[in-house]
Parts: structure tokens; C-alpha cells; sequence
């Protein structure tokens, strides 16, 4: 009889970083002020996305459309500059719990096969995960992390707080490529038997990533579980509870990242 392997899906969030906004917080600082925290820069990315979304409609709103995109394109390539640089340096570093994380849910199980999805723009994670499956499996070239809003790799196409994937100042081509991979996402979170859900709050501003876990949680035969690894597990198991809504047969696991011997 043929092995039946178990399929994990690992989502990571801001969470999973040491210092994951500093870098973007210290390029609004000189306009903002030495107050600038992370709500603060939401807030300003929101109010882009809000204003691309009103000159796209408006009749005579084209060169407004064009300015704001410029703005926005020049805001995603010192984003992108400062994150990088905070990698070379090291402010930038996967929380010490990663690996434990990974010992615990995913590498206990030798045969399982698994995947990542990162809401980050950095590519902390990527390479630490990297590193670690190669000392754990010897056969495996690389670890596969796919940035569902983006990376530094190509600053133009970070997505941003509250975008979703069909916007009116995209072009079509581009809307067609976003799309797909959240398609691609959804599929590859279908198939899986367990989610961990790792330093990612679920934020109301990222309402299109919410809307793929309850599509997940409503279209999948396979999934049995939900682990989050969060300090504030509490907020997040709330938002999944919502999510799963008269979905049955799911169990949601809660761990505090500091203490992953103890079900919360």
C-alpha cells in the first residue's frame, strides 16, 4: 500500500521577524516623525491605495493616477533598499522560535512534505529556511517560500496594505498575474492536512488573504487542523474561528511562540 505523506502548509507574517518594520518605519521617520510605528504606516499606505482607487475613476483623474503611482513606485523602492540592507547587516533575523517551530510541527514528521507562503517583503525567512531544511534533508537543493504580496527581489510589485488582487489602476496583465497567484496560493492550501499560521495576525487590512483561508477552510477534504504560534493567540484564534464559521472537523491548535510545549 502506497505511503500516504502529510502535507503542511506553513503561512509566516511580520511575526516571524526580529525588528520586521523597523527598516520601513525608519523611511517614514523623516516626514512623520520619531513617533512613526507600524499603525502609522499603514495608515499612509492605505491612504495611497485609497487614492489610486479614486483617480482611476474619475473621469479627468489621469495625471492625479500618474503622480500618485510615482509616488508609490518611489515610496516601494527605498522600502525595498532599507529592508535590504537591514538583511545584509542583521537587524533584520528569523525569531530564535523558528527552528523550534519547524522541530516541533513540521520536521517531526521525516516523510511529510511541505510548503511556505509569506506575507513579508524581506526574504529573511527564505534563507532560513534554507539553511535549515539542508541540514535536515541532505537531497534537498532548496526551501520553496512563496511571497504572496511580494518581495525585495522586484520592488514594483510589493503589494501593498488592503490591495487585493483586481485593482482598476493595474493593468490587465498585471491583475492576471496577482490573481494567479493567489489562485496558486489557494490551490497549494487545499491540499493540505494542517495550516500553521506562524507571526501572522490575520489584519483586517489584509482582508484578500483572510478570504483564502475561508475559501480554503470551505472548499478542502483534506484539512484537519490549524496551528498558530503567535503571542497573541488569542486575537487570531477568534479571526480563524470566524473564518472556519459552520466549517466542522478542523481543530484549532493555540501555541505561544516562548512556550511550544504547552497547548494553549
Amino acid at each position: 500500500m502506497k505511503t500516504k505523506h502529510a502535507k503542511i502548509a506553513i503561512l509566516v507574517g511580520a511575526g516571524a521577524v526580529e525588528n520586521a518594520w523597523e527598516p520601513v518605519l525608519k523611511c517614514f521617520r523623516p516626514i512623520s516623525g520619531d513617533e512613526t510605528d507600524a499603525d502609522t504606516a499603514n495608515f499612509l499606505f492605505v491612504k495611497s491605495v485609497c487614492a489610486m482607487r479614486l483617480y482611476s475613476k474619475l473621469p479627468n483623474g489621469t495625471e492625479q493616477l500618474k503622480e500618485e503611482q510615482e509616488l508609490v513606485k518611489k515610496m516601494k523602492n527605498v522600502i525595498c533598499d532599507s529592508l535590504k540592507h537591514a538583511q545584509r547587516t542583521g537587524l533584520l533575523k528569523p525569531r530564535k522560535e523558528f527552528e523550534d517551530m519547524l522541530e516541533k510541527f513540521v520536521f517531526a514528521e521525516p516523510s511529510s512534505l511541505f510548503g511556505f507562503v509569506s506575507t513579508n517583503w524581506d526574504t529573511v525567512i527564505d534563507a532560513e529556511a534554507d539553511r535549515l531544511i539542508k541540514e535536515k534533508y541532505k537531497d534537498t537543493e532548496s526551501a520553496k517560500v512563496f511571497h504572496i504580496h511580494g518581495s525585495i527581489e522586484a520592488y514594483e510589485n510589493i503589494y501593498l496594505p488592503s490591495e487585493t488582487s483586481m485593482e482598476n489602476y493595474r493593468s490587465y496583465s498585471e491583475n492576471e498575474k496577482v490573481g494567479y497567484d493567489h489562485f496558486a496560493t489557494l490551490q497549494f492550501l487545499k491540499e493540505a492536512d494542517s495550516i500553521i499560521l506562524y507571526g501572522l495576525s490575520l489584519d483586517p487590512l489584509d482582508a484578500e488573504l483572510s478570504l483564502l483561508l475561508n475559501g480554503t477552510f470551505a472548499g478542502s477534504k483534506t484539512i484537519r487542523e490549524v496551528i498558530i504560534v503567535n503571542p497573541n493567540y488569542e486575537a487570531v484564534r477568534k479571526r480563524v474561528k470566524i473564518l472556519l464559521f459552520r466549517r466542522m472537523g478542523i481543530a484549532v491548535r493555540c501555541f505561544d511562540p516562548r512556550n511550544l510545549d504547552v497547548e494553549l
